[in-house]
């Protein structure tokens, strides 16, 4: 072993000139951009072959009326397609009502999720967060396994769509968490506690502490609800008014019973 820094020519033997570096290197190698570093992937992103899309006629641009300070660009379907294609199994998720650093967001996203795999997360602005996974069980388990919460703040997931632009796109749907509280350890049902949730929303699933008849202070039932609405407060059932509940919803009005701001802000206050 010749350490480094020491030759054999110490030695007093001759030693033949150093050999040139192989003419094939590949030096297209793939290297860790600043975008790989900031996701944490150990691997480099595959990098597209770039292509002349005008020249090939597979992206035109017109100008509106004619003035060319208004052009407007359109790429042929092909090309749409084929860039689409990586993203249809990506996923958007949002924080409601608090913001996350990129690393509190991905640190608490796993530890909360708990993937078989892994995932690649990327901040797309304004709160959103577009997600895709090594593992379609991984997705399946995020998409159907919630509500998900993070610091007592519920994560809105959608599918990835086409054309999602995250200063224009507004949150009007997510699942939560309702309570009936005083309901009679009678109506524990599956079945039943369901239809009363289908006054309130659309009924998802019923708490398992619940089914089991662990907890007898409320009934817990996940439904998803339109924000853009006024939220239920109560239900009627055999004679009695029941209050519902809400976890996790902190920016709800009380004058206009709206998510998204407190009543002091009400624009509907007269």
């Amino acid at each position: 072993m010749i350490p480094f820094g020491h030759s054999e020519a110490s030695h007093g033997q001759a030693t033949a000139p150093p050999s040139r570096p192989p003419e094939n290197v590949d030096n297209n190698k793939k290297k860790c951009s600043f975008r790989d570093k900031l996701i944490g992937s150990q691997e480099p992103i595959s990098v597209r072959e770039t292509v002349d899309l005008i020249s090939k006629k597979l992206f035109r641009i017109e100008f509106e009326d004619g003035d060319r300070r208004r052009p407007k660009c359109y790429a042929d379907d092909s090309v749409l397609k084929d860039l689409w294609l990586p993203w249809q199994h990506a996923i958007i998720v949002k924080l409601l009502g608090k913001n996350l650093g990129f690393f509190t967001m991905r640190d608490r996203l796993k530890a909360i999720w708990k993937l078989t795999g892994d995932m690649e997360l990327l901040d797309v602005g304004h709160g959103f967060f577009m997600i895709k996974f090594d593992l379609e069980a991984d997705r399946e388990k995020v998409i159907s396994g919630g509500p998900w919460m993070i610091f007592d703040h519920y994560v809105a997931i959608r599918p990835w769509t086409t054309d999602f632009i995250s200063s224009e796109v507004k949150i009007n749907k997510t699942l939560v968490w309702i309570r009936f509280s005083s309901l009679g350890m009678e109506y524990y049902d599956e079945s039943l506690l369901l239809a009363l949730a289908s006054a309130v929303g659309t009924p998802v699933k019923v708490d398992l502490h619940t089914l089991d008849a662990s907890r007898g202070k409320f009934a817990r039932v996940c439904i998803e609800i339109d924000l853009d609405k006024p939220v239920v407060g109560k239900v009627w059932f055999r004679d009695f008014w029941y209050h519902v509940e809400y976890e996790g919803l902190h920016l709800l009005c009380k004058c206009c019973g709206v998510y998204g701001h407190v009543a002091r802000n009400c624009t509907k206050v007269t």
